[in-house]
């Protein structure tokens, strides 16, 4: 069996992290997997893509032509809009590859445009089953990767317009091809489920494998003694890809109920880690670890701190809450979005009110004060990784799928 998975990146966002390590899971379950992408940055022999010369350059070039067509809409900014509509000639390693299943992933970026999905599908004569991680709701929707906030919901007349047609033209695409729909949580399911664009297409809920043996509790002393963090203070992490910067991971939530712990007394510090700076945290330590670039220095991160905040107003089933789980942490965070498949509350961490600070420092006040209570906690939410996440229990399923999907 040869599956080929197509994603923008190999290890750059979490969606493509997500990807390589199913990917890299596979293979080690005896699977011919390979991956195709845009832009590579690993140096792994079964990724296709460029990495040097004038195919690498074209690479790094396609985002922002892609995102030309949204000027005159007055969204070329918005990273959360993509038109796919810049053309693609080249099939990368279908031609000798020649797989029996195609997985996409984030492809977006002006990687996959809309119109290439049924020449992949039926490449060189043959029905190509296709299945695709619903890693947003790009797939489903129109421009958009998640439903726009109220502050961006006064979108230009043009910009809807676009969004109505480009809803159009991927249900026309997707019709007569033998597509299965991977979402990573019940929520992303139900979302697809409800779109008219994904209607009558199969649904599979899947989450994202994690390797348990990689991501595990690392002693706490020494976890801090290499990131050069202090032993003697109770730390709180935060991570996130794009850092304090995005209002979807809403680090300013986070901001604001740290602020309110310490004004009333309590000592801790902060951990960050990812791009760009938290900003202004008045008396709270804050120690940046920066951006992290492999999953050891992850799993020194989450066993450094003695909790994880995800203070997410939008997200699907980020990294960031497995891989906490996975490190035996245990994690503050709100009910939206596929967070609720991995924080059972009061048993693993806790689940707040969407957007509600006041909540979220209550929480993060608990575990702070109670030692027993984070370490019952951290040992559950360890469990509970392994029992619903590590590749051991999740590639199983995959393989699985692709057979019924070959036939």
């Amino acid at each position: 069996m040869k599956v080929l998975h197509l994603s923008t990146f190999d290890r750059i966002n979490g969606a493509s992290i997500a990807a390589y390590r199913l990917h890299r899971s596979l293979i080690e379950s005896g699977v011919n997997s390979a991956m195709w992408v845009q832009n590579k940055v690993t140096s792994d022999p079964t990724v296709f893509g460029p990495r040097k010369g004038a195919g690498k350059y074209w690479s790094l070039a396609r985002p922002w032509l892609d995102r030309m067509a949204l000027l005159p809409a007055k969204a070329f900014r918005d990273s959360y809009s993509s038109p796919s509509w810049l053309p693609r000639w080249d099939l990368g390693p279908m031609k000798e590859w020649k797989p029996d299943v195609i997985h996409l992933h984030w492809v977006q970026g002006g990687f996959v445009p809309i119109g290439l999905l049924p020449k992949l599908a039926t490449h060189m004569g043959r029905s190509i089953p296709v299945c695709w991680t619903f890693h947003d709701e790009w797939a489903f929707s129109g421009l958009r990767h998640y439903p726009p906030f109220p502050r961006e919901e006064n979108l230009s007349s043009l910009y809807q317009r676009w969004e109505e047609k480009i809803r159009a033209r991927k249900t026309k695409s997707y019709e007569g091809l033998n597509l299965t729909a991977v979402a990573p949580s019940r929520w992303m399911a139900e979302r697809a489920q409800a779109s008219s664009v994904w209607s009558g297409h199969q649904t599979e809920v899947l989450p994202n494998p994690i390797d348990t043996s990689v991501f595990h509790p690392v002693d706490r002393q020494v976890a801090r003694r290499l990131l050069k963090l202090p032993q003697d203070q109770r730390l709180v992490l935060f991570g996130s890809e794009a850092g304090a910067g995005d209002p979807r991971k809403g680090f300013d939530l986070l901001r604001q109920a740290c602020r309110t712990l310490a004004d009333s007394g309590n000592r801790f510090g902060l951990v960050c880690f990812g791009n760009g700076s938290p900003g202004d945290l008045g008396d709270i330590p804050c120690h940046s670890l920066g951006w992290l670039h492999d999953d050891a220095s992850l799993a020194l991160a989450y066993s450094a701190a003695d909790i994880v905040v995800l203070p997410s107003r939008q997200d699907n089933l980020p990294n960031t809450g497995v891989e906490a789980l996975a490190c035996g942490r245990p994690v503050v965070t709100f009910a939206i979005g596929g967070i609720p498949d991995i924080v059972d509350d009061g048993e693993s961490g806790f689940l707040c009110p969407e957007e509600d600070a006041v909540a979220l420092e209550g929480a993060i006040r608990k575990l702070l004060e109670d030692y027993d209570l984070r370490i019952r906690m951290g040992k559950t939410a360890r469990e509970s990784a392994e029992r619903r996440f590590s590749t051991e229990v999740v590639v199983p399923s995959f393989i699985e799928l692709y057979k019924g999907l070959i036939g």
